[in-house]
């Protein structure tokens, strides 16, 4: 017998005796236990089925260089162990890439086909994050780019969406069309895909799609209309991926930045809008008393001593009302700047509601003409939520709580020629109590009813428009809440608001 055979066979039994995969000697072990394969040819001993599943896995990656590892001592000596990846990124690379993708390459790729194919690969593997950027509103549209968003429909199947809609994030950056625009908010529902709109001038000159930001694929248009392309870019080097995502957040806050800048505008707009034509109001308003004021002055001045006592006093009554409506008007102004600087102060003591009620309706039938059919009435006894039991009491700011309610007569007034404005108030079982004031007027205009207590607003020559919003900074101030609309029962408005109550015992 030849000695030498004798070695080769005793060192063959002791590799094969071997895991090939992890080194573990299986001598120990009974034959039963062994898991013995034939691959490529070759017999290999596992000492698991994990061990031979990981083993196909590599074999298939690496082809015939792969023989095993401690069995052929490549432990050590082999240096594919110095490029080794971590063990769930070499699966991950084996699920995606099947061997042909090394870490850290870029590759060029001219087959439209192998570009489609290989972004729908990498989409399908995204466990977090997917960016795209598309270049023009048809790469969007068109499945002949690198599948446009037929790719996201096609990739995430019904199986994963579910998990796509809690875990992962898909962000689209995309210029706008009138199909993206009426297809978008669908497609954010579906996939919980958060779209930004790209203006012409931040339009990039590729399409960019980079996922987990591990892999990015970044696609050239030769032209767009004819649907060709230069070249695609794959590429799970690091650095070019970290820099497609810097491009990506640059444009993603730059668009941003653009959409607060462009509503800053439209409010900008609007307010200045508001702004002038509360010019041309207040103009009007400022006018409307001064000129009264001025003309009866001279009267008066000019038929010194010629008037009686009566026409005298029907004067200087118009002179004063006149003169209030101007004291009026400026404190509103001054009102809105405070509100506006959040300045407006509060000087609160305990109020029976029904004296505030009474001394502002006797403060405003100064104002009814006396060619008004008009006529206010308060009921104090009202049945509300509650009995009403005695006295109402609040804690409130005196002038405030008259203004505000002056501020809703003075508007019943102004649209209402003839009839009634009623006002009573009603307890809440909440703690609350109210204030109603309903009229038998025009009603409130359908265009301006949903932005009523905003400020400027206005349909009238009557007014400034800062009344209301005015009486809502007050209501709200103290706790409360106002609200309006038309009479549900008949014609006219009605308006409410509400304040907490106060034991005053």
């Amino acid at each position: 017998m030849n000695p030498s055979n004798n070695t080769d066979d005793i060192e063959s039994k002791e590799i094969h005796s071997k895991c090939a995969l992890c080194g573990k000697s299986a001598s120990g072990q009974g034959e039963s236990t062994r898991i013995q394969e034939v691959i490529g040819g070759t017999s290999y001993t596992f000492d698991t089925q994990d061990c031979l599943k990981m083993f196909k896995r590599f074999k298939s990656v690496y082809g015939n260089e792969f023989k095993g590892f401690l069995a052929q001592e490549q432990f050590i000596s082999d240096p594919f162990w110095d490029r080794a990846i971590p063990k769930e990124e070499e699966i991950r690379e084996i699920e995606i890439e099947k061997g042909r993708v090394k870490p850290d390459i870029i590759q060029v790729i001219q087959d439209l086909g192998e570009i489609r194919k290989i972004a729908s690969e990498i989409v399908r593997t995204a466990r977090h994050e997917i960016l795209i950027i598309f270049s023009t509103s048809n790469a969007f549209h068109q499945p002949e780019h690198i599948g446009g968003i037929q790719l996201l429909n096609d990739t995430l199947t019904k199986k994963t969406r579910a998990t796509t809609k809690r875990e992962l994030n898909i962000r689209i950056l995309t210029p706008l069309d009138d199909q993206i625009k009426a297809t978008s908010p669908e497609l954010k529902e579906q996939l919980n895909i958060d779209f930004r709109y790209i203006e012409e001038s931040l339009q990039t000159k590729m399409t960019i799609l980079v996922v987990d930001r591990v892999f990015s694929l970044a696609v050239e248009l030769k032209d767009d209309e004819r649907n060709s392309t230069y070249e695609a870019t794959y590429s799970r080097s690091k650095s070019t991926v970290l820099s497609y995502v810097a491009i990506f957040e640059s444009l993603w806050k730059q668009v941003e930045l653009n959409e607060k800048v462009n509503k800053l505008y439209e409010q900008l707009k609007i307010e200045d809008k508001l702004h002038r034509d509360f010019i041309n109001v207040a103009a009007h308003e400022l006018r409307a008393p001064i000129q009264p004021i001025l003309g009866l002055t001279e009267v008066i001045r000019s038929r010194k001593g010629k008037l009686n006592a009566n026409e005298q006093e029907e004067l200087l009554a118009v002179i004063i009302r006149n003169a209030k409506r101007l004291k009026t008007l400026t404190e509103n102004i001054l009102d809105i700047n405070r509100i506006e600087s959040r300045s407006l102060s509060l000087n609160k003591e305990t109020l029976d509601i029904d004296d505030v009620i009474l001394d502002a309706i006797q403060d405003i039938e100064n104002q009814i003409d006396n060619k008004q059919d008009l006529r206010i009435l308060y009921d104090s006894n009202r049945k509300g939520g509650e009995e009403q039991e005695g006295r109402t009491f609040i804690e409130a700011d005196r002038n405030r709580i008259t203004q505000v309610i002056s501020n809703l007569l003075s508007n019943a007034i102004n649209f209402t020629k003839t009839g009634t404005i009623h006002v009573y108030k009603e307890s809440e079982k909440n703690g609350s109590m109210r204030v109603i004031v309903k009229d038998t007027g025009s009603g409130i205009d359908p265009e301006i009813l949903p932005r009523l207590f905003t400020k400027f607003t206005t349909k009238s020559n009557k007014g400034t428009g800062l009344g209301l919003f005015i009486s809502k900074n007050i209501v709200e101030a103290h706790g409360g809440k106002i609200w309006g609309e038309n009479n549900p029962k008949g014609k006219g408005a009605v308006f409410v608001f509400s304040l907490p109550r106060v034991n005053n015992s």
